[in-house]
């Protein structure tokens, strides 16, 4: 959860950039569906509210639901955030590969002492 917590205003603020303005529930959907896990509706609600005091969204009521809309702020947020991004994947994936080395390592010596024992 730690990772989504650090993430979270990235992911809302790039699908809404991407989608389109949207209510709270379709934002929640919609970031679930990219991040793969379920996020409390609490944390949602405390990021978006935090993010409109941000000026990184403003919200506006259409049909009885408050929809939220990406400002100017919240694409320089986005953008700004790209490098960062960048960089957090670059990590991420020599750590990665360097788990699955190691893993594969141990594996394979697992393997080895398995048939030795026959």
């Amino acid at each position: 959860m730690m990772v989504i917590r650090g993430l979270l205003q990235i992911f809302i603020a790039y699908v809404i950039y991407r989608y389109g303005d949207m209510y709270g529930y379709e934002i929640k959907k919609k970031v679930e569906e990219i991040h793969g896990k379920k996020i409390p509706h609490g944390l949602l609600y405390v990021t978006l509210k935090r993010m409109v005091k941000g000026n990184i969204l403003e919200i506006y009521e259409k049909d009885g639901k408050k929809y939220y809309k990406l400002t100017e702020g919240g694409k320089d947020f986005l953008f700004f955030h790209l490098d960062v991004l960048k960089r957090a994947d670059r990590s991420i994936r020599e750590i990665i590969d360097y788990l699955e080395q190691i893993s594969n390592i141990n594996n394979n010596t697992k393997n080895e002492s398995n048939t030795k024992q026959y």
